[in-house]
This record gives structure tokens, C-alpha cells and sequence, in this order.
């Protein structure tokens, strides 16, 4: 009696809309394959099950139809069943690996379905085989077509995506406070100068876990994060991603793929959002100045380790300093761990060297004591601007009535020209309110604002954020040679050390 294997494979959950998970469907194949087994007289080693697996979209593995394929190479088993052939291949180049199994085997082997038998080892079986299968393909191809056709519809009605959850929501329409708040830090620190990397990593170690994050792993990978921060549909707007661009790309910014009317207006979602437009866009340009910049962290840099890498500078030839370890074991080590100092292979002199924590130190107190000055000279009266609070109100309003507008015209209760007529002057306001806004935010009391809040909240910041406040208020420190004679072990001289404020 030969041992083989059984599979059994339903598609995308949910697919056909009716929310079912798929079991039902894997659980009668099973059954079937049982009862295949025994009018064949074969013993089932086990039934390789892949639930909500597509056969068919080229980016998908399926974990245990490439264990039954190893088995069977292997020897394990001895040969196949499944309810349908099509539940096995949807892509040619699939079938051809097990055909190649059949073709090289000195033993006997077993192709069975419910459906009829394939003799792999023969020439017609093959030519069998490989009709059914591109059948099959073609069918799958016929059917993602109609799914694209109608999700791309769905995207135009401002519908939500139908498919797993997005990180925020609870469904497709209601927010996560949980997961909301995550965001709106996150967009907060990142704002003043944290990397995605960060965040990414505090996530981690809160065990943040996205509803894709796979079983095994404990949170939400790197790329996730950054989706999950840049996701248009956070602010409203609705995105509409191609599923042979999801096949060919890796990560998808999805802030390429919004769906826009003939006007060029982006298309609004009908569900809760977490952002709001204007947060969403000053997020996004953050990200991508960043991205053009080409500051990216380069393996061995310490550029994100280290408060004043490249902002301290050396006063005798000009180059900014680079950071290195003390050697371990040593005094220097176990009481300052690195240093700054003026490196050689980066032009400069190669002859000025500091202890990191005192300077930092000393430059952290110089800010925040300019800082203190600045919140102080702000009287408490003056604390809250109302014409700004007004001015940002009213935003907040025309930015409403924008999207009443779009919502009665997808409705067909505003005619074209109403609608363009409405739009340019909620946009005009719209504009005229950002002046105001702008104009009202440099203001000294919002300086003195800000200034506090810094105070306020500087001791929890990260190396990255720190070093985007002090980038905005200094712009350079400049270290001086001590001079022959002029430098004491273990003491801090901040006489030589200049502070450059802008």
C-alpha cells in the first residue's frame, strides 16, 4: 500500500463578500481526499492544508503545499490527492516542478483527484495535466479582472477597502483608539525629528502587532510601521493600488496610488479618520525631504547615535567631528565610554579629541537655559492667542464644508458648476486662512509656546529628536584646542567651547 499526501486549499477569504473563512470548504476536501484514498487503496501520511491561499497571485507561498512538494521529492510520500487539480496549480510553472518530480522518480507514484487521474509519468497525462491547469489559469486571470474592474469602481464611490482591516481601525469604517493614539504620537515625534526606525522600534517593544503581522512573528515589521504612517486613508483619502503592481513591486508608497476625480480633487472615503488632511501632507513631505536628503544611515555611522556628530566642529581647521569608543577597560571608558574628535580621513586636522557626555551635557543646558529665557518672556496672559485659535477654527470649518461639498456632488445633489462654483471659494479661504494662520504662528507668544513645551517634554526625547531641536537653534559648536599645557585629565573646561546660535 503506498503512503501519499492529501491536499486541500480554499482561496482569499472573504472574497466573494460573504465573509465566510473558508473552513467548510477545506474540511469537505478533506473528507474527499479520504474517501479518494480509499478506493485507491492508499494510506494518507497527512492532508497539507493551505486555508485563505491563493493558488493563482505569484507573490504567495504556500507553506504547505511546498512541504508536500519537498515530501514527495524526498520520498516521504508517493504520490498526490486532492478534490481538484485546481486546488493544487493555478500557475503552469507550479505544475511543471511536480511534473519534474514524476518524470525523475524510480518508484511508483500516485496523481489522483476526484475529478480523474493524471499519469505524470506519460506523456499524454502530462498533456492532460497541463491543458486542465491553463485552464484553470485563465480562469483566474478572467475572475481578478472583474475583481479589479469592480474594487477600482468601489474605490471611486469613496468605498472602503473590503479586505483585512487596516491598522487603526477596528473595521473598515470605525477607529482603534488604541492603535489611533500609536499614530498620532508617532506623527507628533517624527514631526520633531524621530526616524520611522525609532518608531518602529518602540513599537517593538511595546509588541505592536498590525492585522497582517503573520503568527510567528511578536510585532509589526519595519515596512508596516511606515505604511501604516503613510496610509492616505488615515486623513480620508482614498487609494486604489493595482494588483499587478502589488504583484511585481515590494514596499508600495500608497500615497502615489490616491484615486482623484476628472478635477484632480482626491477622492474622499466614507469612514473615521485619524489625521487630519493637512497633518497627513506635513507628515508626508517630512518623510520626503527626508528621503531626498540622502542622509540615510549608512552602515558603521554613528551620525543617529550621537547628539553632536557633525554639529560640533573642530575650531582649528573647521571639519565636524565624528564620534569614537574609548578602548575598553580603560578609566576614559568606564567614565565616558566616547569621545569626540576630528578625524583625518574626513580632511580634518586629526588633533583635537573631547569626552562626549560633558559636552553634551554642557551644550543640552546652554539650550535649554536659551529656551527657559525664551518661554519666560512670554507673559501668561498673552499664553493663548485667540485670533490664531479663531483663524484655525475657521480652517478646520472650510476644510468640513470641502468635504460636504464632494459628498453632496458624488450624490448628484450639487450640479457641476455649483460644485466648481463652491470649491474655488472654499479654496480662496481656504488660503487666505493659511496666511493667517502662518503669520499668527511665528508669533513671539508661539515661540515662547513652543519653547515651553520643549522644556516640557525634552527629557523624553530620542538622540534623533534632540538633535533636530538643537539643529533649529544652533548652528554650530565650535571646540578649541586646549594648548600645550592647557588641558587637565577629567576636567570639563566650557571656556573652550563656542555655542553658535542662529
Amino acid at each position: 500500500m503506498l503512503t501519499v499526501g492529501g491536499y486541500a486549499r480554499i482561496s482569499d477569504v472573504g472574497e466573494m463578500g460573504d465573509d465566510r473563512d473558508g473552513r467548510e470548504g477545506v474540511l469537505r476536501q478533506r473528507e474527499d481526499v479520504y474517501d479518494l484514498a480509499k478506493a485507491k487503496r492508499c494510506s494518507v501520511h497527512r492532508i497539507y492544508e493551505d486555508n485563505d491561499t491563493s493558488a493563482y497571485k505569484r507573490r504567495v507561498r504556500r507553506e504547505d503545499f511546498e512541504q508536500m512538494m519537498a515530501d514527495l521529492e524526498r520520498s516521504v510520500i508517493h504520490g498526490v490527492l486532492a478534490y481538484n487539480i485546481d486546488r493544487l496549480f493555478r500557475q503552469p510553472r507550479d505544475l511543471e516542478r511536480c511534473i519534474d518530480i514524476y518524470e525523475q522518480a524510480r518508484r511508483p507514484l500516485v496523481f489522483a483527484t476526484t475529478a480523474g487521474d493524471f499519469d505524470l509519468t506519460t506523456s499524454d497525462g502530462r498533456f492532460q495535466a497541463r491543458i486542465y491547469v491553463t485552464i484553470a489559469n485563465k480562469f483566474s486571470a478572467d475572475a481578478a479582472r472583474r475583481v479589479a474592474r469592480q474594487r477600482l469602481a468601489d474605490a471611486n464611490a469613496g468605498k472602503p477597502h473590503t479586505g483585512r482591516r487596516p491598522f487603526g481601525w477596528k473595521d473598515a469604517e470605525h477607529v482603534d483608539e488604541r492603535e489611533a493614539e500609536l499614530l498620532r504620537i508617532a506623527r507628533k515625534d517624527i514631526l520633531r525629528g524621530k526616524k520611522v526606525a525609532t518608531v518602529h522600534r518602540e513599537w517593538a517593544e511595546l509588541r505592536v502587532r498590525g492585522p497582517q503581522t503573520p503568527p510567528g512573528k511578536a510585532a509589526m515589521g519595519y515596512s508596516s510601521v511606515r505604511y501604516a504612517l503613510c496610509n492616505p486613508r488615515l486623513c480620508g483619502y482614498r487609494a486604489y493600488v493595482p494588483q499587478e503592481i502589488r504583484e511585481r513591486s515590494g514596499r508600495i508608497d500608497p500615497a502615489e496610488w490616491l484615486v482623484e476625480r476628472t478635477d484632480g480633487t482626491p477622492i474622499i472615503g466614507n469612514w473615521e479618520t485619524i489625521y487630519t488632511q493637512d497633518e497627513w501632507h506635513e507628515l508626508i513631505d517630512v518623510l520626503n525631504a527626508r528621503k531626498r536628503s540622502g542622509k540615510g544611515r549608512k552602515v558603521g555611522s554613528t551620525a543617529t547615535r550621537r547628539l553632536l556628530t557633525a554639529i560640533a566642529r573642530c575650531a582649528r581647521c573647521g571639519c565636524g567631528l565624528s564620534s569614537g569608543m574609548y578602548m575598553r577597560g580603560t578609566v576614559s571608558y568606564e567614565k565616558y565610554e566616547y569621545y569626540y574628535y576630528c578625524r583625518k580621513a574626513d580632511g580634518g586636522c586629526g588633533s583635537l579629541a573631547r569626552s562626549g557626555p560633558p559636552l553634551e551635557d554642557h551644550v543640552e543646558s546652554a539650550l535649554i537655559a536659551r529656551l527657559t529665557k525664551q518661554a519666560q518672556s512670554v507673559r501668561p496672559a498673552e499664553q493663548e492667542d485667540p485670533k490664531l485659535a479663531r483663524a484655525a477654527k475657521d480652517l478646520s470649518r472650510v476644510e468640513a464644508d470641502k468635504v460636504e461639498a464632494r459628498r453632496l456632488r458624488a450624490d448628484d445633489q450639487l450640479s457641476l458648476a455649483e460644485f466648481a462654483r463652491e470649491i474655488r471659494r472654499l479654496e480662496e479661504k481656504e488660503r487666505r486662512l493659511k496666511e493667517q494662520v502662518s503669520s499668527l504662528s511665528v508669533s513671539p507668544v508661539r515661540a515662547g509656546n513652543a519653547a515651553a513645551r520643549v522644556i516640557r517634554e525634552w527629557s523624553g526625547y530620542t538622540v534623533d529628536m534632540k538633535r533636530e531641536q538643537i539643529q533649529k537653534d544652533i548652528e554650530s559648536v565650535v571646540i578649541k584646542p586646549a594648548g600645550k599645557g592647557g588641558a587637565q585629565r577629567g576636567v570639563f573646561r566650557s571656556d573652550l567651547v563656542e555655542i553658535v546660535w542662529k
